[in-house]
This record gives structure tokens, sequence and C-alpha cells, in this order.
């Protein structure tokens, strides 16, 4: 088939050319016979005619250089992009008509509130260039392929195109919701919340040590440790047992339908807030990404934790397929002994509720923070969330990805903030 369509091709080329000669002859034949200015000047005007058209064919479209600037190879989501087209011409010929499209990826060309494409019409400039915007990019990474160029002559006879290779990628990286306070500090024996200020340096029961970490205090490092372990090692106090956090983040979603998605969204914007609260406070934080195909990132701190922890959650993509309660199952053995187990989901099932009881009665401290999706849960799910609190984990309904507006309790069908 693809033989058969460059033969037509190759006929239809043929017969074009012949078709011009037929006029030129045609129209001689008339100046001769007939005579006259009105004979020959038609004659002279369809040879212009022609003349444009053999020039325009003889131009070729590797002539043009196309570049495009994103301004920023990378974004936050929710922010406006705008994309910079900009051809530049060796010859300025001009010609009929234009037509330029920036080809991309069909989930970022959903999210333009125009069309990636224009026509420039006869002009003698040397350079041209239109935009485009992303009104509110989202999260991911996403492929720039090409910029298509076509054109044609006034008759539409002979028509060129070319695609300039201009492979690009743009990565939008979750937006987050600074942390004010965090309940993770709960003192469950009051039910109130601590925060950051009501942690004291000044203690004096040394629990263990910790690879140093920039800002931590000088007073604080270990030396004997240290020596031994070739590096410098922090006392860790036995009041900041519980502070290092391990986030699991459920990846696997029940349906692909829109306040699905969303849930599972502001499930990301939630852990990414969880990272830069850690981050600012200096502690040590990991993250598992559980799925069919998870990843998990032990505990560490500093700035190259934080980049690899924000940079894998602004590609992750969400699955219907896979089991995050098998996945947690399979890796409980490696979480740290003292740390704080952080699960965010967008739903609650009985395996979730089998493993996290498995886990509180190995004592470790669970917290579950579980993304309402469309607003609300069903009666089982309710059922489920009360279970969680029965077992003795925190549990908390988020709405918008923030925890300063995370929601303990319910009433009937509202939930209840607890301030």
């Amino acid at each position: 088939m693809p033989a058969m369509r460059k033969s037509f091709q190759a006929v239809g080329k043929v017969l074009k050319v012949l078709a011009m000669i037929a006029v030129i002859a045609g129209t001689f034949s008339y100046a001769m016979f007939q005579g006259g200015f009105v004979p020959w000047f038609l004659f002279y005007t369809v040879s212009a005619i022609i003349v444009m058209m053999i020039l325009y064919l003889a131009v070729p479209l590797g002539a043009f250089e196309v570049t495009r600037e994103t301004g920023q190879q990378a974004a936050v989501a929710g922010s406006k992009l705008t994309v910079t087209v900009t051809i530049r011409r060796k010859w300025p010929f001009p010609f009929l008509y234009l037509n330029v499209r920036d080809d991309m990826e069909d989930s970022l060309r959903k999210q333009l509130d125009m069309s990636p494409e224009i026509i420039f019409y006869p002009t003698m400039k040397s350079e041209l260039s239109f935009q485009y915007a992303i009104p509110s990019a989202k999260r991911g990474e996403y492929q720039f392929h090409g910029i298509h160029l076509e054109t044609a002559d006034m008759f539409g006879l002979y028509k060129k195109t070319k695609t300039v290779d201009a492979a690009d990628k743009l990565l939008v990286y979750p937006s987050y919701h600074p942390i004010e306070r965090w309940s993770a500090y709960e003192r469950h024996d009051t039910e109130t919340r601590l925060s950051a200020s009501d942690f004291v340096q000044d203690v004096t029961s040394v629990a263990g040590s910790r690879e140093y970490v920039p800002g931590d205090k000088l007073t604080s490092i270990d030396w004997k440790v240290s020596a031994r372990a070739n590096k410098l090692m922090t006392k860790e106090f036995e009041e900041y047992i519980g502070q290092n956090f391990l986030i699991a983040l459920n990846g696997v979603v029940q349906d692909k339908k829109r306040e699905t998605v969303e849930a599972f969204e502001k499930s990301i914007e939630l852990v990414t807030s969880i990272i830069m609260y850690a981050h600012g406070r200096q502690l040590q934080y990991g993250l598992w990404t559980l799925s069919r195909d998870s990843s998990q990132f032990p505990l560490d701190g500093g700035t190259d934790q934080q980049r690899r922890l924000v940079y894998h959650l602004a590609k992750l993509k969400a699955e219907t397929k896979g089991s995050f309660e098998a996945r947690l199952k399979e890796s409980e053995d490696r979480i740290p002994a003292g740390v704080s187990l952080i699960l965010v989901t967008t739903r609650l099932t009985d395996a979730f509720l089998d493993r996290v009881n498995i886990l509180l009665s190995r004592r470790v401290r669970v917290y579950v923070c579980l993304l309402a999706v469309g607003g609300g849960q069903d009666q089982w799910e309710k059922q489920r969330f009360h279970e969680l609190k029965r077992q003795g984990a925190v549990a908390y309904v988020i709405s918008d990805g923030s925890l300063d507006h995370a929601e303990t309790t319910y009433k009937g069908e509202r939930y209840e903030t607890i301030s």
C-alpha cells in the first residue's frame, strides 16, 4: 500500500506539470492566433503566475528554522505557561500562506485554551512568531513532538509539508499547601495539637544516632560515633522518636472517573505538603508509592531527598490494577523502628483495615489520611473509618489536600473539623 500511494503521488505530480505546460501553450497559441492587447495580457499574466509557482517550488521548506520557547522546563501545577513558537527563514520569498502547528501529546493539548496552530499570510518578514497559553497546567510530564509546516501555491496544485524535529519535555511539579500546624504531633492523651515551637532542644536522654543534616546543632554531634562511622553523626534524643516520617501513598484507584482522579491529585498535593514541611524542619522522611509498579525511597533528609521525592511525585500516575495492601504487606518488615507511618489513600477497604491492625499490633505509630472522593464517603467506608479510630490509628478525612483543614470526626452525613 505505501508503494502504491507513492506511485499515485508521482503520477499526480507529472499530471500537474503537464497541466501547467498545457496552460502556457494554450494561452500562447491564443495570443498568437488572436492577437491584440487582451490575449497577450492574458498570456503574460499566466506566465508570471507560472514563474511564481516555479520559484515557489524551488524554495525548500528546509530553509525555515523553527524554535519553541516554554519559558521554563519545569512549572508548578496550577500555574499559567506561555509557549512561543518562532519561525525564521533565510530567504524572504513571499508565500501565499504558511500553516504552522505545534504537535504535542493529547493530554497536554486538552489543557490549552486555544489551538496551537496559526496561518501566516504573505509577508516579507524574515522572522515570524506566535504564542499560545496553558492556562492552568496539571501535574505530570508532557512531551512536545515537533512543529508542522505546510504551504501551497495559489491554486493548491502543489502542497509542501515538513515536520521540524523539536522534541522537548515539560515537567509540571505538584502544588502543595503550607502546613501551619501538623496534627501528627498530636498528644493522644489530651487530643490536643502541638506546634513546632512546642518541641524543645534542651533534652538529655539520647536514644541513638543518625547522619548529620545541615542545620543540626554542632553541640549535638556524636563525635565518638562519627569517628567509628567515618562521617558526621548527630545524637537523636527520645523526644525526636516519632518525628521521622515514612509516607506510604496508595497509587491504586478504583476507577478513572473525574472525581476519583481529582482525589488522587489531592493526595499527591498532601504528600508534597508533608515533604516540604518535614524538609523545612530538617526531619528525616521517606516515601513509598505502592501500586503495581512500586517505588521506595528510604529515610533521608536534605535538598537531594526533597528533589528526588518531588520529581518522582511529578511523574507518578494512578493505576487501576494492583493491590496497595499486598505491596504494603511485602514491605512491612522494612519499616524503620521509631518512625511515624502516614498512609495516604483515596479509599478504605477491609484489607486496608487488616494491614493497619497488624501494624498497630507491632507498635507502629500509624496515621491514615483519607482523601474524600466526590465530597464524601459511602456508608461502608464511614464504618471502616470508625473502625480505624477504634483500632488506635489516627485517621483524618481530607477534601482539599491540606492538613490544616483535616477532619477527624463527623456527625451524621457532615464531617466536623477539629480545630
